[in-house]
C-alpha cells in the first residue's frame, strides 16, 4: 500500500468509519455530528477533517456549496433499506 493508502485506513481506523454503503444512517449522523466529516474550523472556514481542504470561508460560500450539493443530491440513489 502508498503512504496516502495507509494513512486513509489509519484515520478511517481510528474514527471507526466504515464503507458508507452498508453504514446505517444513525451511524452516518453520529460521524457527521462528531465532525469526522467537516468541521469548522478556530477562524470559521469550513474544513475537511482528513486532509484539511477549506470547503467555505463564509456564509455566503457554504451557501453555494449547500445548493451545489442539494443538485448533487438528485443523482444519487435512496440508501439500501438493508442498512437502514
Amino acid at each position: 500500500m502508498n503512504d496516502m493508502t495507509t494513512l486513509r485506513n489509519e484515520y478511517l481506523d481510528d474514527r471507526q468509519i466504515d464503507d458508507l454503503e452498508t453504514m446505517s444512517l444513525e451511524e452516518y449522523k453520529y460521524h457527521v455530528t462528531m465532525d469526522h466529516f467537516l468541521f469548522v474550523e478556530g477562524h470559521g472556514i469550513l474544513v475537511d477533517d482528513f486532509t484539511g481542504r477549506r470547503f467555505a470561508a463564509s456564509k455566503e460560500q457554504l451557501d453555494i456549496l449547500i445548493a451545489y450539493l442539494q443538485e448533487e443530491r438528485e443523482k444519487m440513489p435512496k440508501h439500501d433499506k438493508r442498512y437502514l
